[in-house]
């Protein structure tokens, strides 16, 4: 029987201390949005039967559409709409449908470029089902994530298609953006309780330089965001 390294083992374990890492240092950021003044409103899914609901977001190149009021630097920031904190139903199935309008990017880390943790780990994009994309052509991601005292987690991760530069354009409340690729998928909650959710394509304020995932990217409104699994 081959040996094991001690070296694989050990990377292992380093890989699991970062996963939890970067989970506790997105959970602590979010927490300490309210001393920055602002708090979005709450979104819930719409329910479509006893066990399902319905998510439908839009993530756009600007915030011109849901931050109108934003100074002159972050209305030019990358951002969900018509909120970042949601609530869904528990033991439920959760059917997202998110009108992506912004241009790719390219990943820091290309294990975003595929679907996880979906209902048959797939996704649909303009009705094409998919299971991934390249790692250059993703817009956003929609990444949720249980926090790290959660006793049964959750880990959902979609990559959301970029538009082309060439793609027709739409109007949008007055506001005109490409054409958006729409992407569908579903998951399942467990028991009430907070999840928070992310994008992790580099789009922040500091793209210019390495990883890209300052400003917009970890400010709940925008990039970040949580969801609470309740009754209602």
């Amino acid at each position: 029987m081959r040996q094991r390294s001690p070296g694989l083992y050990l990377g292992l374990i380093v890989a699991i201390i970062l996963g939890f890492a970067v989970v506790a240092g997105v959970w602590l950021t979010l927490h300490s949005i309210g001393s920055l003044g602002y708090e979005p409103e709450l979104y819930r899914a719409q329910k479509t039967g006893s066990n399902s609901a319905t998510l439908h977001l839009g993530s756009y190149p600007d915030s011109m559409l849901c931050h109108p009021n934003a100074d002159s630097q972050q209305i030019q920031w990358v951002t969900y709409c018509p909120s970042t904190t949601l609530e869904v139903p528990p033991n439920s199935t959760i059917t997202v449908i998110i009108d992506q309008y912004d241009s790719a990017s390219t990943l820091v880390n290309d294990y975003f470029r595929q679907v996880r943790g979906t209902i048959g780990g797939t996704m649909t994009v303009n009705g094409k089902t998919m299971t991934e994309i390249g790692a250059d052509q993703p817009g956003h991601t929609f990444t949720i994530q249980s926090t790290p005292e959660t006793p049964n987690p959750i880990f959902v991760s979609v990559p959301l298609m970029g538009v082309p530069d060439n793609a027709p354009n739409v109007t949008v409340d007055g506001l005109t953006y490409p054409k958006p690729n729409v992407i569908m998928f579903q998951f399942h909650t467990g028991a009430p309780g907070t999840l928070i959710w992310h994008c992790y394509v580099p789009c922040g304020s500091d793209r210019g330089r390495p990883y890209g995932f300052s400003g917009p990217m970890s400010t709940q409104g925008y990039m970040a965001g949580t969801i609470t699994v309740a009754s209602y």
